[in-house]
């Protein structure tokens, strides 16, 4: 068998340890961060990429014991906050009828505040003051449980996932032609926690948690209020509420132990235990970075450095998908919104959007006070929220 060549130039070390951790660390973490909305995502982590260390001390965090607490200090949050599916504040609502105000709202709310702020809208008559956008969204009865599973979407990651899989495996196989073992041992160890990490995190369900509301419970129609933004929500009193509180959340059912449990005792979780020790191979892998690189030859440094740019490359693209979009769309999926059924209007004064807003949310059939008395709609509570009291109208 004849020797590979000599392909190594002197002594020069070009030291890429310094940065094989840290280097991309921000958009590695958003790439995972994405990995449940799509299809196959999480069979497609086998290649050595970039910003090991942010990750394994970001979703470390999840493991729940005191000593993966020592290893990852910080607060334990649920998985649903640090995939960035919950914890934004919603602005403010307040019904049409049963008289709630909530001064903050939900995840859900944001989303579909949000989402009416990217609308176009048709302006209507009335006055040249500063301009007031209102949007009605009508929710169509969508049976909506208590959990709702969201399916993922496919996506053309797949196939662009093929060019970092494949420059990390041929520049560790260069690495191991030249006989550098080394950096092939360093890209290989790359490969298999990133792939194996992403296996893992990415075994959750995603799922919509609704709220139950009481047989006897008014209608919820009403308004969220965010500065001169107002959305309209009309539709039944489940959809309404699920969207003032309902929330995302990550289901690792494969990490709940049924061993042992009496009748009527509830599972207990292994509290990630699996991720904690995962997060702490991508830690690790730093230090073993640190120590190894450096002992490689120039040619297996380049070989490394290539891998970490193409992966880098990859998750740059997955880090431009819009978290925020795809979950909007999922909550339209959910209550069959379409855009038929979400119209955008603009007020140019307060005045005109109370009177539409008024207007909009009374009970339909009925237009006389007596009947909006009985059923508990009062516009002045309306008006009071857009303008000063004893205004004229």
């Amino acid at each position: 068998m004849p020797n590979p060549p000599n392909i190594h130039t002197g002594n020069f070390s070009l030291n890429v340890s310094g940065v094989a951790g840290f280097f991309g660390g921000d958009e590695a973490i958003s790439a995972i961060q994405t990995i449940h909305h799509y299809k196959a995502r999480k069979f497609l982590g086998w290649y050595n990429s970039p910003g090991s260390w942010n990750v394994g001390k970001k979703f470390g965090k999840l493991a729940k014991s005191p000593f993966w607490d020592g290893l990852f200090p910080g607060a334990n949050e649920e998985p649903a906050k640090l995939f960035d599916l919950d914890g934004k504040q919603g602005p403010k609502y307040v019904a049409a009828r049963s008289g709630t105000v909530l001064e903050h709202t939900g995840h859900l709310a944001y989303l579909i505040m949000e989402k009416s702020k990217e609308e176009l809208g048709v302006l209507l008559k009335g006055g040249e003051a500063t301009q007031q956008g209102a949007q009605q969204a009508k929710g169509q009865p969508s049976n909506v449980e208590l959990v709702y599973d969201i399916l993922p979407h496919s996506g053309g990651h797949a196939l662009a996932a093929i060019l970092p899989i494949a420059a990390s495996w041929i520049t560790c196989a260069m690495c191991g032609w030249i006989r550098d073992w080394f950096c092939f041992s360093m890209i290989l160890l790359g490969i298999i926690s990133n792939g194996v990490f992403s296996l893992v995190i990415g075994l959750a369900c995603l799922k919509l948690q609704g709220v139950g509301t009481a047989p006897t419970a008014p209608p919820r129609d009403g308004m969220l209020m965010d500065s001169d933004n107002i959305v309209l929500l009309l539709g039944r009193e489940k959809e309404v509420a699920t969207i003032m509180r309902g929330r995302f959340i990550l289901e690792y059912n494969n990490m709940v132990n049924n061993s042992d449990l009496e009748q009527g005792e509830e599972p207990v979780r292994d509290e990630y235990a699996a991720i904690g020790f995962f997060s702490f191979l991508l830690v690790a892998q730093l230090l073993a970075q640190l120590l190894l690189i450096p002992q490689g030859t120039f040619t297996g440094q380049i070989m490394f450095l290539i891998s970490f740019a193409v992966s880098w490359l990859y998750n740059l693209y997955l880090s431009s998908i819009d978290n925020e979009y795809i979950q909007e769309r999922s909550i339209l999926e959910i209550f069959h919104l379409k855009k038929k059924h979400m119209r955008t209007y603009i007020c140019r004064t307060r005045t005109t959007a109370t009177v539409f807003t008024c207007l909009m949310l009374q009970p339909p059939g009925i237009y006389e006070e007596s009947g909006w008395t009985n059923l508990g709609f009062k516009p002045e509570s309306i008006i009071c929220n857009f303008i000063p009291n004893d205004t004229p109208v």
